[in-house]
């Protein structure tokens, strides 16, 4: 019984020796490129060994997804359980993968020739002796990887990669795509919303003239009040209570309040487009210096410039404008006793350089009201506070297009009185109006 297969395992080794020297004839062909094997022969007309596995491998993923059952196959035993006592033993049904050493149970033995069964050990040449087989380096004492593997599979993986790799590409850049258009989305949004800010923002800010109506709103109200003296004396809140009964046009409402003469003579006033202010030259004569510009060092410049300022008013009475060179010679004097001010700062105490500076800096203003064009206007009366009573004054004024100036030292009493006047008129005319 032993001799048979002795004889098959000497004809295994003969053949298995053949198929070494076989594949080293083959193996420097296909590690050069040579043309031993064709990596991608045609199988079919129109069909490549590649388009073939290709189509193969998808048909494959396709069938995965397939249960058994609904092939009609069903890989799992069936067992008959018996209904009672009297049956017999119900037959197994083998399951093909089940171990068994009867040729017939096993489809992987064959009981008629060795070379029957696909797998078993077979002495035809051909079936592992074709130049580009693969042979278990394993069994030649493990030396794994030292021939090359057949050239169509590793083809087939790398074209799979390739493809795996380029769809992969082609979904990042779709992502990639997607997020840019995300991020320009809400670049717009962002901008969308920074203009409804704006928006929103020019819609609550005040404008221009709202701003100006609530100054002119709170100067009324601090006017009607009691303003402080420093708006009085610089005519603001003269000019406020004025313009609010101007805007009443109704001066017959307001109450009767009288004006003294002599003190409308101490208002000074001037033209809307008016510069400077001529309050200082309506009485040169009684004109009083501060004690610290009649030091000696100020003589020469404070004397040249009475005589200048008094040849310009009475020039300006005659209805002529003042000559240029002593408008000059006016302007040059007062730069030097400025200049000297400033030069004795360190000798003087605070309220003394503020007194010299003050009456310095309305002087400035006269000299600018002298080249006015409508410095006439000062000397002929046509510019000047007149009225009877308050009614009359405001009349006056707007006909005249007149505010209310600053007033000049020694002044500052008529200014208060005329406040006192106006503010009573104002307040009756409102209430006049209210009641009506």
């Amino acid at each position: 019984m032993l001799a048979p297969h002795r004889y098959l395992l000497v004809a295994a080794l003969v053949m298995g020796l053949a198929a070494i020297q076989a594949q080293a004839q083959y193996r420097p062909q296909v590690m050069a490129g040579g043309p031993g094997v064709n990596p991608n022969p045609f199988i079919a007309p129109g069909m490549t060994l590649q388009q073939a596995a290709y189509n193969t491998a998808v048909l494959g993923k396709a069938y995965q997804q397939i249960p058994p059952y609904l092939l009609g196959y069903n890989p799992y035993p069936q067992i008959s359980i018996p209904t009672g006592p009297a049956l017999p033993a119900p037959p197994v049904a083998l399951s093909p993968y089940a171990l068994s050493t009867v040729p017939g149970n096993n489809p992987y033995l064959s009981s008629s020739s060795p070379g029957s069964s696909p797998y078993s050990l077979s002495t035809t040449p051909s079936s592992y002796m074709t130049p580009g087989s693969y042979v278990n380096p394993s069994s030649y004492g493990g030396y794994g990887g030292y021939y090359p593997q057949d050239p169509t599979g590793a083809a087939l993986q790398g074209y799979a990669s390739v493809v795996s790799a380029a769809g992969q590409y082609q979904v990042n850049i779709q992502q990639a795509r997607m997020s840019r258009e995300q991020a320009r989305q809400m670049s717009i949004d962002t901008t969308r919303r920074r203009i409804e800010l704006e928006r929103w923002y020019e819609s609550t800010r005040p404008t221009a003239q709202q701003l100006r109506d609530q100054e002119n709103a709170r100067d009324l109200e601090r006017a009607r009040k009691d303003s402080p003296e420093t708006d009085i004396s610089s005519g603001k809140a003269l000019n406020v209570l004025l313009n609010s009964i101007q805007k009443s046009g109704q001066l017959n409402l307001g109450p009767n309040v009288a004006l003294d003469e002599d003190t409308l003579k101490k208002i000074n006033v001037a033209g809307a487009s008016a510069a400077g202010n001529a309050g200082m030259l309506k009485d040169l004569n009684n004109l009083t210096w501060p004690e610290v510009l009649q030091d000696s060092g100020y003589d020469d410049a404070r004397k040249r410039l009475n005589k200048n300022l008094a040849l310009a008013v009475s020039i300006l009475k005659d209805g002529d404008p003042v000559p240029d060179n002593t408008v000059r010679d006016i302007r040059a004097d007062y730069k030097t006793m400025s200049d000297k001010l400033n030069d004795d700062t360190s000798e003087l105490s605070a309220s003394q350089y503020i007194e010299a500076r003050r009456f310095l800096n309305q002087l400035n203003q006269a000299v600018r009201a002298l080249t006015d064009r409508n410095a006439v206007k000062y000397f002929n009366k046509a510019w000047a506070a007149k009225g009877k009573n308050v009614a009359e004054l405001v009349a006056n004024m707007s006909k005249e297009g007149l505010n209310f100036a600053a007033a000049t030292p020694g002044d500052q009493a008529a200014y208060k009185a005329l406040y006192l006047a106006m503010r009573e008129f104002e307040a009756g005319l409102t209430t006049a109006q209210a009641q009506k």
